[in-house]
């Protein structure tokens, strides 16, 4: 199948599926306030962390030796679901420790945090893991449209309530939101098994190949863990800061995610560069077309940075309620940083299916150490508009050097990467030329 063809049909098929994410966050945030929904994306953000740790990355080899088919996919599954059953072991041990020994005040019952940690952690790596060999197959559909069908009847059983719920009836949709992620991955690995039915037996990997799994997911998970923080560490400075109330942390993780929507397109190609890149398929065109994609988002995010500026304010009160009225000032801030990270993510992946990680994590760890230091300075006293400043200067910094080395590699011109080219509109409509779908 061409690269044309399969990005189209991971851009309808994801598509589909990060709109209605879009939308469960609207309507959860409309729900539950700029406080509350800070709370619930900001325990979220502590469990993506330590599914980043105890997931190992697992997902990013199961792709890399799904799509160069160097170690049977029945194989990857039977690793999945057992590494899933020593995840949730870990977890339950993980939150007895933190509730025991850590936590200062419980906004919930004791069983509920068990309950989100489980669902969370153990249903989204097996949703990772599972797309990651639907992916490797070029197949996009499957996934994509069992997520949003769970997506649209969170989103139907969402409360409509226009002002601050209850505790007892917000917990009962925070069980729900954490509930769906664990119905996700079981009905993804189910499907999965279902497709491979002819051919699926018990067949767990040697010890050999177990060795080559965990070699490649060691490197993407130290890639992964940093990057992690360069993302999400300004969520621990924010909170912390004297000058930023719960309600300013609620707008600041607010303005997060919606950076992180603009990614989807960035995301999506990656996906589909990754496993291709592993392939050693069409690698010239993959190359010219990394810098073409990043001309165009170059113009994209300038023309979203135009209209947060004239609207921003009205757009995000309005979608998110009025609580959310401190998000245009960070947000625009951001949106230089949201571009460098669209040309991160196509870089990053582009070296990961070269089975080039370091440069990943070499990038990563520079960015690091230059949020860290701008957080701990201007954070406490600026609060999240400085929080944007940081990010947007170390999501510069991460982009900068996988940059330069796919220049030394290939000896081509940086500024082909932003220099506009009245061609790439050309690319363009030759791209969604649905007419010629073989190119």
């Amino acid at each position: 199948m061409s690269l044309k063809k399969i990005l189209l049909q991971s851009l309808l098929w994801r598509g589909s599926f990060f709109f209605t994410l879009l939308l469960v966050n609207v309507f959860l945030s409309r729900y539950l306030q700029a406080s509350g929904a800070g709370w619930v994306y900001y325990i979220s953000n502590i469990f993506s962390f330590s599914l980043v740790v105890i997931g190992f990355s697992f997902d990013a080899g199961i792709t890399y030796f799904a799509s160069n088919k160097m170690i049977a996919v029945d194989k990857l599954v039977w690793f999945t679901i057992a590494w899933t059953i020593i995840l949730a072991a870990i977890a339950m041990a993980g939150m007895f420790y933190y509730i025991h020994n850590m936590a200062k005040t419980l906004v919930l019952p004791v069983r509920e945090y068990y309950a989100i940690a489980l669902f969370y952690l153990a249903g989204l790596f097996i949703t990772n893991c599972c797309t990651a060999l639907f992916y490797a197959e070029n197949n996009f559909f499957i996934p994509n449209c069992l997520l949003t069908c769970w997506n649209i009847l969170f989103i139907i059983i969402i409360p409509k309530n226009t002002v601050a719920p209850e505790l007892k009836d917000a917990a009962i949709t925070l069980w729900q939101y954490f509930f769906v992620f664990m119905v996700q991955g079981i009905s993804l690995l189910a499907a999965y098994i279902f497709t491979k039915r002819k051919s699926f037996r018990f067949n767990f990997p040697s010890g050999s190949e177990l060795k080559m799994i965990f070699r490649y997911s060691f490197l993407a998970l130290l890639a992964n863990l940093v990057f992690f923080l360069v993302y999400r560490i300004d969520y621990l400075f924010v909170n912390n800061s004297p000058v930023c109330t719960s309600a300013d942390l609620g707008n600041y993780i607010q303005v997060s995610k919606l950076g992180q929507m603009l990614l989807i397109i960035p995301q999506i190609i990656a996906s589909v560069i990754f496993p291709r890149t592993a392939s050693g398929i069409d690698r010239e065109k993959l190359n010219q077309s990394l810098m073409v994609i990043s001309r165009l988002f170059s113009q994209l995010f300038l023309g979203i940075l135009l209209v947060v500026i004239v609207a921003g304010k009205w757009l995000f009160t309005g979608l998110f309620g009025e609580t959310f009225n401190k998000m245009q000032g960070p947000f625009i801030v951001l949106i230089p940083g949201i571009f460098f990270l669209s040309v991160l993510n196509l870089l990053s992946a582009y070296f990961s299916g070269k089975g080039k990680v370091n440069v990943n994590v070499q990038g990563a760890i520079i960015a690091l150490v230059v949020v860290v230091i701008g957080d701990y300075f201007f954070v406490p006293r600026y609060g999240i508009i400085a929080a944007a400043a940081v990010s947007t200067v170390g999501y510069a910094v991460n982009m900068a050097w996988p940059l330069f080395i796919f220049y030394k590699d290939y000896a081509v011109n940086l500024f082909d990467f932003f220099r506009w080219r009245k061609s790439d509109y050309n690319w363009l409509l030759a791209f969604f030329n649905t007419k010629n779908p073989s190119e």
